[in-house]
């Protein structure tokens, strides 16, 4: 935002941030429950901690956030989302390979 321009007219509803958290509990839920069932996944405390920062950064962007959401947000969100899945699947490797 430069003065009160915003740089970007693009928004999406801040529902879609819900929907990325909804996602992130799903997602928390299934490798818990394959960490339990393989021995060579993440353990669950691995897990856990591994999406926790991530989690709590964008319940904060969701209580910062007015009710529209410029659409850059949602661009970072999946570069995050990128780069969790790269260190997850590096992660698994490596415990594979133990």
């Amino acid at each position: 935002m430069i003065g009160n321009q915003r740089l970007t007219t693009h928004t999406l509803p801040v529902i879609w941030v819900d929907a990325i958290l909804l996602f992130t509990l799903c997602e928390w839920v299934f490798l818990s429950l394959k960490s339990a069932k393989a021995p060579e996944a993440l353990s669950f405390v691995d897990v856990s901690l591994g999406l926790l920062p991530g989690f709590l950064l964008m319940v904060a962007v969701r209580l910062a956030t007015p009710p529209d959401v410029p659409i850059e947000v949602f661009a970072f969100f999946a570069l995050a989302g990128l780069a969790h899945a790269l260190d997850f699947q590096r992660r698994y490797r490596q415990n594979k390979h133990k």
